[in-house]
């Protein structure tokens, strides 16, 4: 399982010291990546970003609950496999959809 960590709906005023304050007692980090909205945590050691996600995901980080899940990795040309995409202009059948945040599904 990946130390690497996908935190969303982060504060915008968040910065690296607030995730690291609210990943405290969860083992060492070895990096915070921090975005607009949004932030990857790497730790040392996988059993520590298990526990992370397992008590962390929906607590409230200064005010706006947050979702802690094990990072997908990058997707297609290095981007992130969070949030958007679906393409293409009108036509055929139904459902389609594209974008949008879909929660990681264990199990």
């Amino acid at each position: 399982m990946s130390c690497r960590v996908y935190v969303g709906h982060l504060p915008y005023s968040a910065r690296e010291r607030d995730v690291e304050k609210f990943f405290r007692g969860f083992g060492r980090l070895k990096e915070v990546n921090l975005k607009n909205g949004f932030c990857f945590v790497e730790f040392e050691d996988a059993r520590d970003a298990d526990d992370a996600v397992y008590e962390m995901n929906g607590r409230e980080m200064l005010g706006e609950r947050v979702i802690v899940e094990h990072s997908r990795g990058p997707g297609p040309r290095g981007r992130s496999s969070y949030g958007g995409g679906g393409g293409g202009y009108g036509g055929g059948g139904g459902g389609g959809g594209g974008g949008g945040y879909r929660p990681y599904n264990r199990g």
